[in-house]
């Protein structure tokens, strides 16, 4: 089983969300947003102890509600349906879970908390006629629930579990009569097989997960990887023989002086109490077998050290090192699926690092053999990859004395959906493989984002901020992304918007390209195959934006777009010929042509004089305003 859907309610900054899951679910926004919330309620709902949460936990100090976390697994397999039973039929596609914390601070974690109300009478009758006759009348009565014919009390708890099971949506708190309590998933309950919750806070040591217990990394790894039972079975036998051999040793040593003093003290026993008598003797030697445990050292050269000795970013290397392994330990065991939760999983680590942990955990993800699901809260582009932007999960959140988290996320569907009559189903991928994979993972963190066709329109906007304070578009969480061409700006804004990222967009009307290739000598039949293809272009762009289509659209700028009528360089050459001399100042410091070199026109578009043309400003403050 794996998760497919988490709800929580009333949990520190969460007060209402319902987070689809995937194989890799990549949580991502600002800081308080509620991304480690997430993975922490996580945590809660599968190792969470009694009394772990306290009235602090409740949202916005909302103590008076209850806070509860509700679980949707999919993908059941056998093993799953015998565990979880009557909770999950043979027709039942998911299984979910919720726990409670009510408000005068008790805990329940139950597979049937919530029910539909219609069915509280069938559950509560009290024999199986009894049940029948109510469930008849609920069919007859209710014919578009669809329920399906069943004769048996047992036949009409499967159908109503699966019916349940499938619409989670409609249920609500059933009355304390019907709840039952479930076995859970840390206590040795037949669920904790089944599903295995990690979870790696940015604050935690390695030298805590390194100890040999059975919540720690390690000692799942050393559960999961290593057979104790052998090596224990020789150990008691040990033990046996050792204390059969202390029970000769007092024989030996202790019989005659022990005889003696027996023989001493019945005689004074029975001058008291005549008839009976007294014995004194080696007591039974009680030794219990040690359960094998283990320690993990840090060898530092030829010295070696306590793990807790290191440093924070080698501690951080043994925790990933220790997860990978754990994955790996975790598909050579018969025992359910594995979820490995990492808060900031690039902490302390080298860029190239991170890189590598990124594609370890996908990996591992994505082969099914090896029954690993990965969720991680991150803040590094490093774990976040455009191409499986529907595995994001953007969490905004709202100003004011109560602020609302809302979870932005898109699917491939919706998105396809969005493009329709822009880009061809099976042209996405292709985009998604070629242009865009590799231009939107920055984006996608940002507040809001200016789309324009090429790097060189990136680096003058930036240019243009860095003239007021270096780095200012970027500290207001503006990000100006090169959607590498006019092609790819539809998906880039279909993918962003999705996510809840307000864009606008720039793009070049090119109508000066006859003039140029004229210049250049092009043959017409050339000048008319490109004619097609920036009318068509723009015409495409156009559409998809909302707009009346044109082959060549003039300069403007709108509430959600602006258009050069030609291009940025012409543009400029026309509108702030200070900036060209900026330019040509660089390339001669340079001795060299630097073509669009885009450091080139960062620095020539901060160092030009002049003042900046007004409608590049205005692109800037809508984008702002996006």
């Amino acid at each position: 089983m794996k998760i497919q859907s988490v709800g929580i309610k009333n949990f520190r900054t969460l007060k209402d969300v319902t987070i689809p899951f995937d194989s890799v679910t990549t949580f991502i926004g600002p800081n308080g947003a509620g991304k480690s919330t997430v993975l922490r309620a996580l945590d809660w709902f599968f190792n969470g102890k009694p009394g772990s949460l306290t009235e602090k936990d409740c949202s916005f100090g909302a103590t008076t509600e209850t806070i509860e976390v509700q679980v949707t697994f999919a993908d059941l397999t056998d093993k799953d349906r015998e565990a979880l039973g009557k909770y999950a039929p043979g027709g039942a596609a998911t299984f979910t879970a919720w726990k409670r914390r009510s408000p005068d601070g008790s805990e329940i974690l139950s597979a049937n908390a919530k029910g539909f109300p219609e069915f509280n009478a069938i559950k509560a009758a009290g024999g199986a006629a009894a049940k029948k006759e109510q469930y008849a009348i609920l069919r007859s009565s209710r014919a578009d629930l669809n329920l399906p014919a069943a004769n048996t009390g047992t036949a009409i708890d499967q159908a109503m579990a699966i019916w349940e099971a499938s619409h989670t949506d409609q249920l609500v708190a059933a009355p304390e009569a019907l709840q039952t309590n479930f076995f859970g998933f840390n206590s040795g309950g037949k669920m904790s097989g089944l599903f295995d919750f990690v979870l790696v806070t940015a604050d935690l040591r390695a030298s805590e997960e390194s100890i040999d217990g059975k919540s720690s990394i390690i000692g799942r790894i050393l559960e999961r990887s290593i057979d104790r039972a052998a090596a224990d079975e020789e150990i008691a036998k040990i033990v046996e023989e050792s204390r059969a051999k202390q029970q000769e040793v007092y024989e030996e040593k202790f019989k005659a002086q022990l005889e003696a003093i027996t023989t001493q003290l019945n005689e004074i026993v029975t001058s008291y109490s005549p008839g009976r008598a007294v014995m004194v003797s080696p007591a039974e030697v009680e030794l219990k077998a040690p359960r094998t445990t283990f320690d993990v050292a840090v060898l530092d050269g030829a010295t070696e050290t306590a793990v807790e000795r290191q440093g924070h970013g080698f501690q951080r290397t043994l925790l990933i090192s220790a997860l990978q392994l754990l994955a790996k330990s975790g598909a050579a065991s018969a025992e359910g699926v594995i979820c490995l939760a990492v808060e900031e999983p690039e902490l302390f680590q080298h860029p190239i690092q991170a890189q590598a942990f990124a594609k370890v955990l996908r990996s591992i993800a994505e082969d099914a053999g090896k029954r690993i699901q990965v969720t991680y809260a991150t803040h590094s582009p490093y774990f976040l990859e455009a191409r499986h932007f529907e595995q994001v999960r953007r969490l905004t959140r709202s100003a004011g004395e109560n602020p609302v988290v809302t979870v932005h996320f898109a699917t491939v569907a919706h998105v396809e959906s969005k493009l329709n009559g822009t880009v061809a189903a099976d042209q996405v991928s292709r985009q998604l493989d070629g242009i865009v994979t590799d231009r939107l993972a920055v984006a996608l963190f940002a507040v809001r984002a200016l789309l324009v066709e090429g790097d060189t329109e990136a680096a003058v906007f930036y240019g243009i901020g860095d003239r007021d304070a270096v780095g200012r578009l970027e500290s207001q969480g503006l990000a100006i992304v090169s959607a590498g061409g006019k092609g790819g700006i539809p998906l880039a804004e279909a993918i962003l918007t999705s996510l809840g990222i307000p864009t606008y967009v720039l793009f070049d009307g090119d109508s000066g390209f006859e003039q140029r290739a004229k210049a250049a000598g092009k043959k017409l039949s050339v000048i008319e195959g490109e004619r097609t293809k920036f009318s068509t272009e723009n015409r495409r762009l156009l559409k998809y934006l909302g707009q009346t289509e044109v082959d060549f659209p003039s300069e403007q700028v709108g509430d959600r777009l602006a258009i050069l009528s030609d291009h940025l360089e012409s543009y400029l050459a026309s509108n702030w010929a200070e900036w060209g001399t900026s330019y040509a100042a660089i390339e001669a410091a340079a001795g060299i042509q630097l073509a669009k070199n885009q450091y080139a026109y960062r620095t020539a578009t901060r160092e030009a004089t002049g003042t900046v043309p007004e409608m590049l400003k205005q692109i800037l403050t809508k984008a702002g305003q996006a």
